[in-house]
């Protein structure tokens, strides 16, 4: 959404804000801006997410009416979903053809620590989203992913499929490998990768035994966060096979004023599952 503060010309104001339809662009807050050619007409338009607080919606589009050399945006037009605009809070937009079918689709970072994927049904220069799945679920409990997750999409191992890389609300980097199919469709119509992870003793004094059960092979990373979300340490990242997994920490080698006594989430992340265990420490 546009707001008035003064009046200007152009595309740029001295005191560097961008402008559309001869007014400022004064989004909400946590908003996340991204340069995309939206209408394919060849010149680079400006996709904002916002937070959305008292906004009918929280994905706008503003459409170049200039040049890529000197862009002129007219006033911000809502993304829909389903015909309406869309509406879910504290939105980071990425564009993206993420299932391979030559179309551009949306993935939105959302407020409750999950990331979506709409699938674009319409054209490139028409993109219609009725429908999305989660490619990471929701964490209303501890939002280990961030609120929203800050996201970016790469082949970072080669394989010719994009993998997804994640940034938190505490600076926390995670890669989360093969999120493109065959790995969309895996990871929402197969059995789960993560099942009945547990922690014991639990409150520990000294060590602790993690167990977990898995499905396929796969890659699982754990790590350790204080209740108020700040990585504390990493205790293992390991390739396992399929079946029951026994993993375990030796706390009491951690200096106590790093780790002292108290509560913190224990976080097991294998592809786009995420399973989270509160763990009471106690010497």
């Amino acid at each position: 959404m546009t707001f008035f503060r003064g009046t200007s010309t152009g595309n740029l104001t001295d005191d560097g804000y961008l402008v559309a339809d001869g007014a400022y662009i004064i989004a909400d807050n946590n908003s996340w801006p991204t340069v995309h050619d939206w209408d394919e007409d060849g010149r680079k338009d400006l996709l904002v997410g916002q937070e959305g607080i008292g906004q009918p919606c929280n994905v706008y589009v503003y459409l170049n009416e200039g040049t890529n050399a000197a862009p002129v945006f007219g006033d911000s037009t809502p993304v829909l979903f389903n015909g309406s605009p869309l509406t879910y809070y504290r939105t980071v937009p990425v564009i993206e053809d993420l299932d391979g079918d030559g179309l551009k689709d949306m993935i939105l970072g959302g407020w409750y620590s999950d990331v979506r994927f709409y699938t674009n049904v319409g054209t490139n220069s028409n993109p219609i989203y009725n429908s999305y799945i989660y490619l990471v679920l929701p964490d209303s409990s501890t939002y280990l992913n961030g609120n929203p997750p800050r996201l970016n999409f790469t082949d970072w191992d080669g394989d010719s499929d994009l993998d997804m890389i994640t940034c938190d609300y505490y600076g926390s980097v995670f890669l989360r490998e093969n999120i493109t199919p065959p790995g969309i469709i895996e990871n929402n119509a197969q059995m789960i990768t993560l099942g009945a992870f547990t922690i014991t003793p639990n409150p520990v004094k000294q060590r602790a035994a993690f167990k977990y059960q898995l499905t396929r092979d796969a890659l699982v990373r754990a790590d350790v966060y204080s209740i108020d979300g700040t990585l504390i340490t990493s205790p293992f990242k390991k390739y396992n096979g399929a079946g029951e997994v026994h993993f375990t920490w030796d706390i009491g080698t951690i200096d106590r004023n790093k780790l002292p006594n108290g509560v913190y989430f224990v976080r097991l992340t294998s592809g786009t599952e995420v399973q989270t265990q509160k763990l009471l420490i106690m010497r």
